[in-house]
């Protein structure tokens, strides 16, 4: 169809994209995250880079059922791969749309859903230009949750890739200042693949494991402070209070002559 995004070979091999859905549901989603929360943050310590050719795999935490709506958003930042993300076939049955999107279902739990899993993913990583986002945990886990343990799969792929590399992803949404929470994000430093088959599927894990656990923790840290200047804004949402709060504070700033600032933590009134 040619409708189907075709910057990669042998796409009849490969999970569904249908670019003018994906296309309309990056809209949606921008807009979706820009009413529901004040903003989507990117560490200034840990920005997003390409680390160059080969297999890439994002692995997520998985603190929230907004987290493939947040991962979609990111994925935007790397424009020269297509992105991937395997996702539970009980959420695909739930949201069928998915599957025009790139998203593939995995049974989860079960031999035939593992076998899936690697042909798929092995297919989406041995072709130019592609990438695949994973939340490795597997289930929702609080971001707090410690220690940080994933599923076995992705050690598995690692022993079946020859150079590329895995990058963690932290996620958090906490709430601020505002009536809104910020979805705050870290890149951690990508972990070169080499021959996956040096290590095992245990070692792979383990340090899988650790590098997210560590991005985690560097991210609730930066979260604890509250400082939006540590943090890139990627989308911009909304602010303020509203209801008669926000009235109030719009009638003064219109008594004294000043613009009206819809930020609660740091308006022109001095508020804390």
């Amino acid at each position: 169809m040619k409708d189907f995004d075709s910057t990669i070979n042998h796409p009849e091999a490969l999970p569904r994209r249908w670019s003018l859905a994906t296309s309309w549901f990056l809209w949606y989603c921008r807009n979706y995250v820009a009413k529901n929360f004040h903003a989507l943050r990117i560490s200034k310590t840990g920005l997003p880079t390409d680390p160059g050719e080969g297999p890439l795999v994002f692995l997520l935490n998985h603190p929230s059922w907004w987290d493939p709506i947040t991962g979609i958003l990111l994925s935007k930042i790397f424009k020269g791969r297509v992105p991937y993300s395997p996702i539970d076939s009980r959420g695909m049955g739930k949201y069928k749309f998915f599957g025009w999107l790139g998203f593939y279902s995995v049974e989860i739990g079960t031999t035939k859903g593992a076998v899936g899993f690697f042909k798929t993913t092995s297919n989406i990583l041995n072709q130019p230009g592609t990438m695949v986002w994973i939340t490795g945990q597997g289930q929702f886990s609080d971001a707090r949750e410690r220690p940080v343990k994933i599923r076995p799969g992705l050690g598995h792929l690692a022993r079946r890739l020859m150079g590329g590399h895995v990058i963690p992803v932290a996620i958090e949404y906490p709430f601020w200042n505002e009536r809104y929470p910020e979805a705050l994000v870290r890149f951690g430093p990508p972990i070169p693949l080499g021959n996956g088959k040096d290590k095992t599927v245990v070692e792979w894990s383990g340090i899988f494991e650790s590098a997210l656990e560590k991005n985690m923790d560097t991210l609730a840290s930066e979260s604890l402070s509250r400082n939006p200047d540590l943090f890139s804004t990627h989308i911009k949402g909304r602010a303020g209070v509203g209801g008669i709060y926000d009235l109030w504070r719009r009638l003064k700033s219109w008594i004294r002559g000043k613009p009206f600032d819809a930020e609660h933590g740091f308006t022109n009134e001095g508020h804390h």
